[in-house]
């Protein structure tokens, strides 16, 4: 799997790291769809959170909603692979979170009148799709799109540290920067799987 910007050591890491408690759930026979949920939830209370101005909380809640969508992966293996409604409710519990903190931070861009913030947060909301999109429609193909700058995870490890860091330092054009990044490396990742796949394609037609 490609992490893109986001080091293997630290992706590797962090599912290391909650595979401990990752083993308790399956032992008390939590399902990977309820912290899929649970997981969203935590992940809307922290959205709201950053689209008030309140970046600090608003990481620190994040970052469990965040460690809840890499929980529901590993109760799945654990479980035997999970199930097909599984994955399609972790794939669409992942646009929907996605959508809900880039859109705090496009409110949040509004109420400041800070037009760099706004759009873009607007452009990485938008690139964030068809980054998704494109791996989707690739795989329907039959093709391999997981390549790029900025997976999901790499983009939410930007976005987060940018909101602990203007929470921190109370800079709030750190948090900018990273929204900025985001967009960037999202626009920059959907061009190299169209890239990818457009090779792919012209291979296979030899």
């Amino acid at each position: 799997m490609s992490h893109g910007v986001l080091p293997k050591e630290v992706a590797d890491g962090t599912r290391i790291g909650i595979a401990p408690l990752a083993r308790r759930l399956h032992a008390a026979g939590i399902t990977p769809n309820a912290v899929t949920l649970l997981g969203f939830a935590i992940t809307l209370a922290g959205c709201a959170l950053l689209a008030t101005g309140r970046p600090l909380a608003s990481a620190m809640v994040l970052l469990v909603g965040t460690l809840a969508d890499a929980l529901d992966g590993q109760l799945a293996r654990l479980a035997g692979g999970g199930t097909r409604f599984g994955a399609f409710l972790d794939s669409t519990v992942d646009r929907l979170a996605d959508a809900a903190l880039l859109g705090a931070a496009v409110s949040l861009g509004a109420t400041h009148g800070d037009a760099l913030l706004f759009w873009s947060a607007l452009v990485a909301l938008t690139a964030s799709f068809v980054v998704a999109y494109t791996r989707a429609k690739a795989e329907s193909l039959g093709f391999d799109a997981n390549v790029g700058l900025a997976p999901r995870e790499a983009r939410l490890t930007i976005l987060l540290v940018g909101a602990g860091a203007w929470g921190l330092t109370g800079f709030e054009p750190l948090f900018v920067a990273a929204v900025l990044g985001t967009a960037i490396l999202a626009t920059f990742t959907v061009l190299q799987r169209v890239a990818h796949v457009a090779r792919a394609a012209k291979e296979g037609a030899r």
